[in-house]
């Protein structure tokens, strides 16, 4: 095989693990709506419940739509337990928001941002 083929076929491996990737992120979507609506339209306060929830969006978080479902279930645990809610924010960060990341690993510590 010569560098030509090698890279087709790692672009193509690559291709394939990105649609993976989206229609696993589409089917946590699919589970996941009902559920958060479920424990908002209940008005339910089961901090177990509540926090199962966050804990599995927490892992497609860096998908916009899981995203936009996670932030609506901190919004609404937000006046049951806000502490708990605060540290998944911050877990949120620490996990998936990548500036706050480059900048607390000292990526950018030499750097002027104005």
């Amino acid at each position: 095989m010569n560098n030509d083929e090698d890279y087709k076929e790692l672009v193509s491996d690559i291709r394939q693990i990105a649609e993976r990737m989206e229609a696993l992120n589409r089917q946590a979507e699919l589970e996941y709506t009902p559920l958060v609506n479920s424990v908002i339209q209940r008005k339910s306060k089961d901090s177990h419940e509540i926090e199962r929830l966050l804990d599995g969006l927490l892992d497609f978080a860096c998908d916009k739509q899981i995203l936009n479902l996670y932030r609506k279930l901190c919004k609404y645990y937000y006046f049951i337990n806000p502490e708990s809610t605060a540290q998944y924010i911050i877990f949120y960060k620490e996990m998936w928001d990548e500036e706050e990341l480059l900048f607390k690993n000292g990526y950018f510590k030499n750097m002027e941002i104005k």
